[in-house]
């Protein structure tokens, strides 16, 4: 009897060269499309290669736009340039409060502290004291740092900004966010000294197709892809609102449904199977996150799915169940809008004026 993985088609199938390349930790060789927004971080951070304060600043921009990416392209670049610089990235979704990420910073500097009981003003101390015998520059990209914001942990923030006027170490800070609204929460001190601010715009389809077309090239093997595979994953990452990241999901997850089949070139059947694999786990995932109200909404909307259901039926219908300002319904709805969840379209006119229908995306 054979083997279990002796058995298994997708090994001999040969699809896959490099497929890190096509997973979200991957930093390629060059960004495409985002050239521009690199000189802009790379001008920022430049004065920590010669010992000089660099420029604290946020990026903002929808998901999978490539904030994070040429953050840390920057970085890697940076501290390959100069021994100057100590290179820190911080991703506050796993570290969330202000002594989880100086415990981060301890790390990089390896000073030998215990990991827990010690309080954050001391690693703080610490870590000061080892930069200015080391007369390293710290460049920190704060990942997902709305994370900090909304969780009352900034204040590692205007440890790291003012840390030059008040122990004499210039820091650099990155902070990354899908959430701009975030910022506004932030205090004016803080706001102040990271007033900087770079927008990441979506990807246009031209730009994912050269995306994926560069990847692919790394991740599969000769003749595994071709150019329609490509244009196929690039419009599902334009659909999602030029998503790169949702781009090279559904053609990672095309080559691994070709992999099982035991082919060695990825079929349109493939990237369909992937499409829709990924819709419905992004659906899953978005649903799983609704606040009360949204649940509720989407749950009415589910029951009158066979119906036309306009926006003045809805409050109608939650004010029944629940009592809320009209305000705060539209604003959920909005939110499920954003979340690609519901549509939304003004029809009508005339006497009976116009009216917004509400529509329950797909397989929701």
């Amino acid at each position: 009897m054979k083997n279990l993985f002796e058995e298994t088609e997708g090994e001999k199938a040969g699809i896959f060269k490099n497929e890190s390349a096509l997973l979200p930790d991957y930093l390629p060789e060059a960004l495409p499309g985002r050239e521009n927004e690199i000189k802009e971080i790379a001008f920022s951070l430049k004065p920590a290669a010669s010992g000089r304060k660099p420029l604290s600043f946020f990026v903002f921009g929808p998901t999978g736009t490539g904030k994070t990416s040429s953050a840390r392209y920057v970085l890697r670049e940076l501290s390959e340039y100069s021994n100057r610089v100590l290179p820190l990235y911080v991703n506050c979704w796993e570290y969330s409060t202000r002594q989880a990420v100086l415990g981060k910073l301890v790390e990089a500097l390896q000073i030998m502290i215990p990991r827990r009981g010690v309080a954050g003003e001391e690693l703080l101390k610490r870590s000061i004291e080892i930069l200015g015998k080391e007369k390293k520059i710290p460049v920190v990209i704060l990942d997902e740092v709305d994370r900090l914001i909304l969780g009352g942990e900034e204040k590692i923030l205007y440890d790291f900004v003012r840390a030059d006027e008040n122990f004499g170490i210039p820091f650099g800070v990155v902070g990354v966010t899908n959430k701009y609204e975030a910022l506004a929460r932030l205090d004016d001190r803080i706001r102040s000294s990271l007033g900087r601010e770079l927008e990441f715009k979506p990807y246009s389809p031209i730009v994912l197709k050269e995306i994926l077309r560069e990847r692919a090239k790394i991740a599969f093997a000769p003749s595994a892809c071709s150019e329609k595979i490509i244009a196929l994953c690039a419009a599902a990452g334009a659909k999602a609102g030029g998503d790169a990241r949702i781009a090279l999901e559904t053609l990672w997850t095309a080559g691994r449904n070709a992999e099982r089949k035991g082919r060695k070139e990825i079929k349109e059947e493939d990237v369909k199977g992937a499409v829709h694999e990924k819709s419905v786990m992004r659906i899953k995932q978005a649903i799983d996150s609704l606040n009360e109200d949204e649940k509720l909404i989407v749950e009415i909307l589910r029951k009158e799915r066979d119906k036309t259901i306009y926006s003045s039926e809805l409050y109608e219908k939650f004010l029944k169940i629940k009592k809320e300002t009209e305000r705060n319904i539209r604003n959920s709805i909005s939110s499920l809008e954003g979340k690609s969840l519901v549509r939304s379209k003004v029809v009508g006119g005339g006497k009976e004026g116009r009216r917004r229908k509400l529509i329950l995306s797909e397989g929701v």
